[in-house]
């Protein structure tokens, strides 16, 4: 208590060095809590579910396809005959239109699930209860569990939601239960409802729905017996996989199933993402333990009499570290205090700034665990930048000391801190080039050509319930009323509707046969994304036609089958040829008709920006009719006035219809590259960062260099030494350092930046120019921390120097 009273008064005389330590490792230690309260929220803290180790998804797989979902028939096949498993349940993620008695439409979205899909999850109702093979039966009266948050936002609370009537896509249902908040699966999902038969209903009304092997449209979750390991079960479906292969077509029976942990597979895309953000910001912790570190030492060099008086008094070696530890430990705890209220606003800021997509989202906090890890991190940081000056100190020759004037004898301090700056120079220079090439990498995702013009054009998402739009002809006609009422509208450029739409991810998607490229297999039929659009939405979208037409009247369901194919499909199966007029068909039956290719179009990027241009079949809705879609509408006037003309058009064609998935198409193409642009900005954050401190280390090593050499540099000018030769070997000190490390931080780059290849687009991991140019930046901001200290010698007076002596 002794030495911790006098480290903090001595901390409270010298306030300014105490709070240049302290703001140093408050930004290391708040940037390192901001960080790990994401990675604690999204990996490690515990998923809401009993056991989770032992819950698990199956899927099936392909060489080309790495994750797909299952067949009806193949799904029933699976539950009943694989042996790893307790329970097996099937679920489809789908949008609901949710109506509560007495209030407003809202959008929301949910899965429509098999009945052991609660008993898998083991999570018991909040209020209520869940579904359950005990207690309910398929086709039963038509209830629906709600998340806390969907509760919340239909009643007035959670508890009042239970046994309340709600409208779901048109039909009623009773709320049987509200579940717990974090207890969701799908992550996405806030309303569940019960299938009427053994698997979840097809989004799209199928032929032999419930038997079928080639249509796979849900997903499926299981809980693995006591006794099975995770291995035993990919044996089990190992098996399994041979024995559906007899039963598929030649078309799916290369499929194979496939299982993992559900954490896994609800993080596995973002795992690495955060791990290396984790890893960046430690470098920056480390940065500021050198910077404080060089500090004390310069410190420790001011207090060299200090020291010489208490070893001169009896103070052991040992009593001299512990009292400096003491200092570096009061210096960690009060940096590491700062840091948590640093973090914990850094936290608030990180969450707004995730992009979409990123699970657990509600569960980052600063919790206990966060606060804890903070807790020690400060007392090792502590330890780690207290250790060496301490040691450092621990060696005062009591007599040397008291005879020096305190200028001299401090070189083993000097050479201690040029390598804590040369450490903190290449520590820098790595996250300078990681930031570089993210950097590079962003702006050529940037420019490229995403195949249409996004400025001015709104897009509406929605879907219409089957209830109300029982039939492919309802829903053509509901498009085609909104389409003619929206384009009625002066403001109106053009409008249209259109599926999936550019950028919004995967589609619908199906194999066909080219006229006159006949194939030995099935296995061997070409295979395309497939569109729904009509024939204002190339016009709408600023998608260039680049031969023949677009849809017109004459391209109704009764009128010949048409299709439009995309650059990139006409290229591939019909290269340097005109594709207008050539057939495709999708059915291998003979009798089945033919389909015309009446245009071609220019190409759009469905997935993304970095995974190229889609190979895309258009059908006109009429011959190809979804239950989505989405408008398009191209217009000058103002973002607001345009969506006000949307929600009224839709409330005048069906007022139960909820219009809240409204966004720019700029909006899209930006939520596209968020998280390239996240990781780029985090990254570029903390090289900034750790750029400062580095310049601030070299700046104080010059400073202390000057102050050292007062006596030298005085004689010097009473010589005659002119100003570049004072100046000369203190800025080639500052370079020579600078250099040293920036050599060894080019090596440790070229290291590193491998790890970044898979976020890179369009540029190497070591990428000659963006390491040059990060060179350049560190070795001009090392020489600009250099002169500026070296500049004070020149004021050195040579008479108040040597009178000093």
């Amino acid at each position: 208590m002794t030495d911790f009273r006098f480290a903090v008064r001595t901390l409270l005389k010298n306030p300014g060095f105490a709070l240049l330590a302290m703001l140093t490792l408050a930004l290391g230690i708040g940037a390192n809590t901001a960080i790990f309260s994401v990675v604690n929220g999204v990996l490690l803290r515990p998923l809401a579910f009993p056991d989770p180790n032992r819950l698990v998804q199956v899927w099936t797989t392909t060489a080309d396809e790495k994750r797909a979902n299952h067949a009806a028939a193949d799904f029933l096949d699976l539950r009943r005959e694989n042996q790893s498993l307790t329970a097996l349940a099937g679920y489809r993620v789908t949008p609901f239109t949710a109506i509560p008695a007495h209030g407003q439409p809202r959008a929301a979205e949910g899965s429509i699930v098999t009945l052991d899909f609660f008993d898998v999850l083991g999570v018991p109702a909040m209020y209520g209860r869940t579904f359950s093979r005990a207690s309910d039966r398929i086709g039963g009266e038509r209830y629906a569990v709600l998340s806390g948050d969907a509760a919340r936002r239909l009643y007035t609370n959670e508890a009042q939601a239970v046994g309340q009537m709600l409208k779901l896509n048109s039909q009623t249902y009773t709320v049987l239960g509200v579940l717990p908040d974090r207890a969701e699966w799908p992550s996405t999902s806030r309303i569940w409802t019960l299938a009427d038969k053994d698997v979840p209903p097809s989004p799209v009304e199928a032929s032999g729905e419930g038997v079928d092997r080639e249509v796979r449209y849900f997903e499926a979750v299981g809980r693995l017996k006591p006794e099975i390991t995770l291995e035993q079960a990919r044996q089990d479906m190992k098996r399994l996989s041979a024995i559906l292969q007899g039963r598929r077509s030649a078309t799916s029976a290369a499929r194979r199933l496939e299982v993992g942990p559900v954490r896994e597979q609800l993080v596995g895309d973002i795992r690495f993402a955060l791990v290396v953000l984790q890893g960046a910001v430690g470098l920056v912790l480390l940065i500021a333990c050198a910077n404080v570190s060089s500090l004390l030492l310069a410190r420790a060099t001011g207090r060299r009499r200090e020291l010489a008086v208490r070893a001169a008094l009896g103070a052991g070696r040992g009593r001299l570290v512990r009292q400096l530890l003491t200092e570096s430990l009061v210096l960690g705890a009060a940096g590491g205090f700062a840091g948590l209220l640093l973090g914990a606003w850094l936290i608030v800021v990180l969450v707004d700034l995730l992009p979409a997509g990123i699970p657990r989202v509600r569960e980052i906090s600063l919790d206990r665990v966060v606060a804890f890890s903070t807790l020690v991190t400060a007392l090792i940081t502590g330890v780690l930048f207290g250790v060496m000056p301490a040691l450092q100190a621990g060696r005062t020759d009591a007599g040397a000391a008291l005879k020096s004037s305190g200028e001299r004898g401090s070189s083993g301090r000097a050479r201690t801190r040029a390598v804590l700056v040369v450490a903190e120079i290449a520590l820098t220079l790595v996250l300078l080039a990681c930031a570089g090439l993210l950097l590079n990498s962003f702006l050529r995702l940037q420019r490229v050509d995403s195949g249409l013009d996004p400025e001015n054009v709104i897009v509406a998402a929605f879907m219409l319930p089957e209830a109300r739009y029982p039939t492919n002809a309802a829903r053509a006609a509901f498009y085609t009323r909104l389409v003619e009422g929206i384009s009625t509208r002066g403001e109106i450029q053009a409008a249209a509707v259109g599926f999936p739409g550019p950028l919004r991810g995967s589609s619908a998607a199906g194999s066909f046969d080219v006229e006159g490229s006949p194939t030995t297999s099935q296995a061997e039929r070409p295979y395309a994304n497939l569109g729904s659009v009509s024939g204002g939405y190339f016009k709408a979208m600023g998608i260039p036609v680049l031969a023949g037409r677009t849809f017109g009247p004459s391209d109704t369901r009764d009128g010949a089958p048409v299709v439009i194919v995309s650059r990139a499909l006409a290229a591939k199966h019909w290269p340097g040829q005109d594709p207008v007029g050539r057939r495709i068909r999708f059915d291998d039956d003979a009798d089945a008709p033919w389909i015309s290719v009446v245009g071609m179009v220019g190409d759009v990027h469905q997935l993304g920006l970095d995974k190229g241009a889609t190979p895309l079949l258009y059908f006109p809705y009429e011959q190809f009719t979804l239950p989505f879609t989405n408008l398009f509408v191209r217009s000058a006037a103002p973002e607001g006035t345009v969506v006000s003309l949307l929600r009224a058009q839709f409330k005048t064609l069906d007022g139960e219809l909820p219009v809240d998935d409204v966004k720019t198409q700029r909006q899209i193409m930006n939520n596209s590259v968020a998280q390239p642009r996240f990781r780029m900005m985090l990254i570029a954050a903390f090289a900034v960062v750790a750029l400062a401190l580095a310049a601030v280390g070299v700046f104080g090593l010059i400073s202390f260099s000057v102050t050292q050499r007062t006596r030298e540099i005085g004689i010097r000018i009473a010589l005659g030494a002119s100003p570049g030769q004072v100046l000369g070997p203190m800025v080639r000190e500052g370079l020579s350092l600078a250099v040293i490390g920036t050599g060894i931080g080019l090596v440790g780059a070229l290291l590193v930046s491998r790890v970044l290849a898979s976020f890179l687009f369009g540029v190497g991991p070591t990428d000659p120019v963006t390491f040059t140019a990060v060179a350049a930046m560190l070795l001009g901001v090392a020489l600009l921390a250099t002169y500026i200290p070296a500049r004070r010698a020149l004021r050195v007076d040579p008479i108040t120097a040597l009178r000093a002596e």
